[in-house]
């Protein structure tokens, strides 16, 4: 059979710690329920801070959806021009959006994951009042990504500028505007 799309194995390095603010349903109605009094409690107990990691089981991973997503905004602010390009202000942002990401690592265990607190947002309109916030993280971390490019078009030299853009400038997960979930690339082999 032949292979009509080319395989990437990706990994990366963090530079800063990971952030996760993955509110789930189920989290967001407990809430909810609620008064203000009792927020600070819920948010300080480990069992509720901790659900808010990417969960595989008792593993945390890395959202697939964060790696592309990011891709994706590389290729929107480094304005990359793909080599088989007709026009000049062509990007590869559609192209990337039709990569399939897979997450090959896990991060850590549930029990590694340590709390990041803080006070978070105005809570109504014209309101000064800021919430206690504490969401889990990860201080040390490597992650491993296979990227499946079904057109075959890119070359190994424009995937790597831009994911490296994307670590040093735009980072994954939360709290990403205090230069949180910065990354480098350490490795990025066609399969």
């Amino acid at each position: 059979m032949n292979k009509k799309f080319k395989e990437w194995k990706v990994k990366i390095r963090g530079l800063h710690p990971i952030i996760f603010n993955v509110m789930k349903r189920e989290l967001e109605l407990e809430k909810k329920e609620l008064k203000k009094d009792q927020l600070t409690g819920w948010e300080e107990n480990p069992v509720n801070w901790k659900r808010k990691a990417e969960l595989k089981g008792k593993a945390v991973t890395i959202p697939e959806r964060w790696f592309k997503s990011v891709m994706i905004e590389s290729c929107k602010k480094n304005r990359i021009i793909p080599h088989f390009a007709t026009r000049k202000s062509s990007t590869y942002t559609n192209y990337v959006t039709s990569f399939m990401v897979f997450n090959d690592k896990k991060l850590c265990g549930i029990n590694d994951l340590q709390p990041f607190s803080s006070y978070v947002g105005a809570q109504g309109k014209n309101s000064t009042t800021k919430v206690w916030r504490v969401r889990p993280m990860v201080e040390k971390w490597e992650g491993t990504f296979k990227i499946i490019d079904p057109a075959s078009r890119m070359t190994k030299e424009e995937l790597t500028e831009i994911i490296e853009y994307a670590g040093l400038m735009i980072g994954i997960g939360d709290n990403r505007i205090n230069n949180f979930g910065r990354f480098e690339v350490l490795s990025i082999v066609e399969v």
